[in-house]
């Protein structure tokens, strides 16, 4: 339902997410975005189907904002080869232009993060 970059958890788009967005803690049984079943602990009524579509929107926004760190998770190179890199531009003394740094450079040039605020 959340996902978590550097500290910072952001949502997973769907039913669940939005249901626990608007309205935390409820339980609930659904089939095709229909409610079939809702309780409550506190007495809430369950969110609308505009309530639900306004959330998930949200969600979807966020999502996309976050689609450059889930790319550079997929295209980084596996941890090992890191340290291989790392320990071979130690030992040559090449930390600035070595080769860890010019792989995790490419990942990132390749997928930057957005010029604009998270929605």
């Amino acid at each position: 339902m959340f996902r978590e970059l550097n500290g910072k958890k952001y949502p997973i788009p769907g039913m669940d997410t939005a249901m626990e967005v608007l309205r935390p803690g409820a339980r609930y049984s659904s089939k095709d975005l229909e409610l079939l079943e809702w309780e409550d602990d506190e007495g809430r009524e369950p969110p609308t189907r505009e309530e639900l579509n306004a959330e998930f929107q949200r969600e979807v926004k966020i999502y996309n904002y976050y689609l450059y760190e889930r790319n550079r998770e997929e295209q980084y190179p596996e941890l090992t080869a890191q340290l291989d890199m790392l320990y071979h531009d130690i030992k040559d003394g090449n930390l600035t232009n070595g080769r860890w740094i010019s792989a995790i450079e490419e990942v990132k040039n390749n997928n930057p993060k957005p010029n604009y605020p998270e929605p």
